[in-house]
């Protein structure tokens, strides 16, 4: 393996026998170092591939990302992506890279700096996002273990909304945004319906991760159609109850975000929602 580009004493490009950019980490493995000579193998503590991406501002802020950030917040912030991907259904957004990494950065200087910051949204947060707060309760472990600092559970809510951030390929205030109206929902069924459900089930995961999905389409304008009604009209009349609950849902987005649900969007949401619902009776 030879070196491409040396970013700093600690981190190397370079390039995989598969023709993939490569980071090289390991202390004092760039000193000295220049394009085209070997790299010490004994002296590499982690690589890991970057993730291909169109967009070519990616690799330049990644690449002064790994110029400023140390090696030890590096690794663990690799290792904490490494895990979400493991843990966690689809594809993370090769962002999480320089996102994670530095909204970590900046966590950490502000403990040393006796800095707290509390998340106003940590309610909301672990309970929409569940298996995402989960990988960040774990992630807090990871940062204990490489930094020494014991993070309390707001800061897992941050990690969190950076891995939906992730999932939906969105920035943060479309997130924040996301996250609401999935709360707002939730609240509606349970007051529509006089039930109360149950965040742990495996019925109420799926319907967050339909709200996830809606919100998102919702946000950016993306409309789902369908020239087929006889479903829509098929669920409409078996489940006339978690219908009405839908009704009432559309009118709330549309006077809010001046959204009209099709068809289609009302007849997957009124399908969840009837799920929710047997399961809470």
């Amino acid at each position: 393996m030879q070196v491409e580009k040396v970013l700093n004493n600690n981190v190397i490009i370079s390039i995989d026998e598969h023709g993939h950019e490569v980071v090289v980490m390991g202390k004092g493995i760039g000193f000295q170092m220049k394009q085209g000579m070997s790299i010490d193998q004994q002296l590499i503590e982690k690589v890991f591939t970057l993730a291909k991406t169109d967009d070519k501002s990616f690799d330049v802020r990644y690449h002064e990302l790994l110029e400023k950030i140390p090696l030890e917040l590096l690794s663990v912030t690799e290792s904490i992506v490494s895990l979400a991907k493991q843990e966690l259904p689809g594809q993370l957004h090769p962002s999480v890279h320089i996102s994670l990494a530095d909204h970590l950065f900046f966590a950490i200087e502000r403990m040393v700096n006796n800095q707290s910051v509390k998340n106003p949204m940590q309610w909301e947060i672990r309970q929409l996002y569940p298996q995402e707060y989960r990988v960040s309760l774990k992630a807090l472990d990871l940062l204990k273990a490489s930094s020494g600092i014991q993070f309390d559970e707001d800061e897992a809510g941050f990690i969190t909304l950076h891995l939906v951030n992730a999932q939906l390929n969105e920035d943060m205030n479309n997130t924040v945004n996301v996250t609401n109206l999935i709360r707002d929902i939730v609240q509606m069924i349970q007051y529509q319906l006089e039930i109360s459900l149950d965040e742990k089930s495996t019925d109420f995961q799926r319907l967050v991760t339909h709200l996830k999905f809606f919100a998102h389409r919702l946000i950016h304008q993306k409309v789902i159609e369908s020239d087929d009604d006889s479903m829509f009209i098929s669920v409409k009349e078996k489940y006339p109850q978690s219908f009405d609950c839908t009704e009432r849902i559309g009118q709330y987005v549309e006077k809010k975000y001046q959204h009209v649900m099709t068809s289609e969007e009302m007849m997957f949401l009124t399908v969840h929602i009837e799920r929710v619902r047997r399961a809470a009776l």
